[in-house]
């Protein structure tokens, strides 16, 4: 599609990617909540119990997110299948998986990096103040471009850099829906993660893993919905 054609293209509507969050979930329990407890919950709930701190707990974490990196790739194909009236079972899916997964690969490096910044602009000086703005601004921006990255990996079997290309194209003239989808995850899950960790930080692993899975089954439904609305529009 030129960028012609690509500006005549109706927006993402976000009302039917929200509609479709809980008959996508219901027509696909297994994959979905399977997954989520096998790649995720269990993980989260086993690492928190076994770490004593140190070097130890930065293993568990990198583990948790590379198993729930698998999740969200492997998860990804079957909801986008599913919205376009195809099944695709769990084999499938998560046979298909290691695009996303090197795609998740290289966000991950980039929140990290965005994360090493973060601490250096914790010092309440007007450049750490600038820094923690222009780091918000990239995340934000980031989401507004992004926010189909991985699922469109893993179908279309692209390597990252073509992903973040087409990813670009997709979601021109979606933008400003996608912001407004991704702060809206954010608002809903904030709350959650107040209470999960405000009991985990008092001996509650299982609260913290809890809302972790909640997390990430957003981040492999909320993604692959938007990828298939963005399709359909680009048809």
């Amino acid at each position: 599609m030129t960028m012609r054609q690509r500006a005549d293209t109706p927006p993402l509507d976000v009302a039917l990617v929200l509609r479709r969050l809980l008959p996508a979930l219901a027509a696909d329990t297994v994959p979905l909540l399977g997954g989520l407890v096998l790649l995720v919950l269990l993980p989260g709930i086993m690492t928190r119990l076994a770490d004593t701190g140190g070097e130890a707990g930065t293993l568990f974490v990198i583990l948790r997110a590379l198993l729930a990196m698998v999740y969200v790739a492997g998860t990804a194909p079957i909801v986008v299948a599913r919205a376009q009236g195809r099944h695709l079972g769990w084999r499938g899916g998560f046979a298909s998986a290691t695009p996303g997964v090197q795609v998740a690969l290289l966000v991950g490096a980039l929140v990290v990096a965005g994360m090493t910044l973060h601490l250096f602009a914790r010092h309440g000086s007007v450049a750490g103040w600038l820094l923690d703005v222009l780091l918000l601004s990239a995340v934000l921006l980031g989401a507004s471009i992004l926010l189909p990255l991985v699922p469109l990996a893993v179908v279309e079997t692209l390597s990252p850099i073509a992903a973040i290309r087409r990813a670009a194209a997709l979601t021109l003239g979606s933008r400003n829906r996608l912001l407004a989808l991704a702060l809206l995850a954010g608002l809903t899950l904030a709350p959650i993660a107040a209470l999960a960790f405000g009991f985990g930080g008092h001996g509650g692993p299982v609260a913290a893993a809890l809302f972790e899975a909640a997390a990430w089954l957003v981040a492999a439904l909320v993604p692959a919905l938007v990828y298939a609305g963005l399709l359909e529009n680009d048809a």
